[in-house]
């Protein structure tokens, strides 16, 4: 993503795209360290996410006329296949067991779930499992960090930031991709 950032006051500058997203339009936030953010363009507005995402990273940022071709390819890549191995995030400022929770949400395949327990033990933490809900609930870059896919033991959808009908038509989505 070189090239990608740029500076104001000696500060760099985070760009933020809208695409199109598996349910909907994703704002979406980069740098040259990879993806900072991303929110559903249908429930915040452009200037709603640029301050939450400015109160999240401390960094400034602006709209980018078009996100670069190879990161576009990649989300495109992930949100066909989800494979999310060509992306890169940018997590700094997050806590290491945030981001050892959000780690193993990208080890989940697409079209799988597991659940909040399950994710605990994956980061050797088997009785963290509140702070794993916590940890989820404050990912910056849903839907690429798959968060959608974490379920309650027992099976329910549990929480989503978004609203549990954008989970389920994330699941519904990724298991018709899955069994294709």
């Amino acid at each position: 993503m070189s090239g990608t950032e740029e500076e104001v006051d000696g500060k760099p500058v985070d760009q933020i795209a809208k695409i199109a997203g598996p349910v909907g339009g994703l704002w979406v936030a980069y740098n040259d360290h990879g993806i900072s953010g991303a929110s559903f363009a249908n429930l915040t507005t452009f200037a709603r996410f640029r301050e939450e995402h400015h109160d999240r990273s401390g960094r400034p940022s602006a709209r980018a006329d078009a996100m670069p071709d190879d990161l576009f390819d990649a989300i495109e890549h992930s949100f066909n296949t989800g494979d999310r191995s060509s992306l890169t995030f940018d997590l700094r400022g997050a806590t290491p067991f945030q981001q050892s929770v959000w780690e193993a949400c990208l080890a989940i395949p697409a079209g799988e779930t597991r659940t909040y327990a399950d994710l605990a033990r994956s980061i050797h933490r088997p009785n963290a499992v509140r702070a794993v809900g916590t940890a989820l609930g404050a990912n910056p870059i849903p839907v690429l960090i798959p968060c959608h896919r974490v379920l309650r033991s027992d099976g329910s959808l549990g929480g989503y930031a978004f609203g549990l009908p954008i989970k389920e038509r994330l699941l519904d989505r990724e298991a018709v991709r899955a069994a294709a």
